[in-house]
């Protein structure tokens, strides 16, 4: 029987155990954090902040990278970092992707891309929402996808509105803004390819392969019979893109010196040259919000890299080194 002297020492001794040793709690692990993305330079004039590219095809993964000042007489190179997929559990190990593209509003950035698993050899539209700060691309489900059949090359509209893609050879759209919207047929011509869409109100720009010759671009507005741009001479013309302002900039590949530049079309103009200071000017992308930029991935050194466009100096800047470019994208 212990007395009452006992009992308050041993609670004394107890008490005095805890101050000098400490209460320790049962060890959690945690999941290392994800560095946040920098914030955009602030810059003189307004521009895109951020650019996303695939970084091969069909086999790449998404790069983001953030803008510096583009009106400098320097523009510094670009670090760019993953912009990994959050996927559902069954596509994680055979997933592809390809080009799509970008559509932000407010602060929420769409993204629509081409997908395919390994196992299947026609791609499908999928759809997302890109997290800056993770380098994240979330909600991720399909949006158009039917057997058999290859759906690729998504652009949005101008606006927004609308989701125009390529569907085994023809145009196709989808209203951007209703989860359950049927696709429509745009345009089909039998003996052609059409490919790489762009749309700007009522009016698709497109690529077109007929009989196996060499492709051309297409401004088709919609109730009105498809226009075939004024030709430049030998060679196809690709990667056509709308303009915030509505006019149509492309590639045009000269055969006689094996490279390729950049034009812009106004409509019912005369194309107007821009640039063709690399051994090739592909996949230009106008930025949406503004008519100074133009992004393109520019052949060098056995790879593309990037370059930007600027429209009132009339010049084009690198902006990265030491890894391969395909569709860029500006968005802010």
């Amino acid at each position: 029987m212990c007395n009452l002297s006992d009992i308050i020492c041993r609670v004394t001794a107890t008490a005095a155990a805890f101050l000098i040793i400490g209460f320790t709690s049962p060890a959690v692990a945690k999941k290392p954090a994800v560095p946040p993305t920098p914030v955009p330079p602030s810059c003189d004039a307004a521009q895109p902040d951020y650019v996303v590219f695939l970084d091969d095809y069909p086999e790449g993964r998404f790069q983001l990278a953030i803008l510096p000042c583009l009106s400098g007489a320097e523009v510094p190179i670009v670090n760019s970092r993953e912009l990994a997929l959050d996927l559902p559990r069954k596509l994680q190990r055979t997933f592809q992707v390809g080009n799509g593209d970008i559509y932000s509003d407010g602060n929420r950035r769409r993204i629509v891309f081409g997908g395919r698993t390994g196992s299947r050899d026609y791609w499908d539209i999928y759809q997302g929402v890109i997290d800056i700060d993770r380098a994240l691309i979330s909600d991720i489900r399909i949006l158009i996808g039917t057997p058999s059949i290859r759906e690729e090359d998504p652009r949005f509209s101008s606006d927004g509105q609308w989701i125009v893609y390529k569907r085994n050879g023809e145009i196709w759209r989808v209203n951007a803004q209703d989860p359950v919207a049927v696709p429509e047929l745009f345009h089909r011509e039998d003996g052609c390819e059409l490919w790489a869409p762009s749309m700007y109100a009522n009016a698709v720009t497109y690529a077109r392969r007929c009989d196996g010759r060499s492709d051309k671009i297409v401004y088709h507005v919609e109730g009105a019979l498809p226009q075939i741009l004024p030709k430049l001479g030998d060679g196809p013309d690709q990667f056509a893109h709308f303009t915030q302002t509505g006019d149509v900039v492309y590639s045009h590949f000269d055969t006689s010196e094996s490279k390729s530049s950049l034009w812009l079309y106004i409509p019912g103009a005369t194309p107007q040259f821009l640039h063709d200071e690399t051994k090739s000017d592909d996949d230009p992308y106008a930025e949406r919000n503004g008519n100074e930029y133009i992004v393109f991935a520019g052949w060098g050194d056995g790879r593309y890299d990037m370059y930007v466009f600027r429209k009132s100096e009339k010049n084009a800047v690198k902006i990265t080194n030491n890894i391969n470019v395909f569709g860029p994208i500006l968005f802010e």
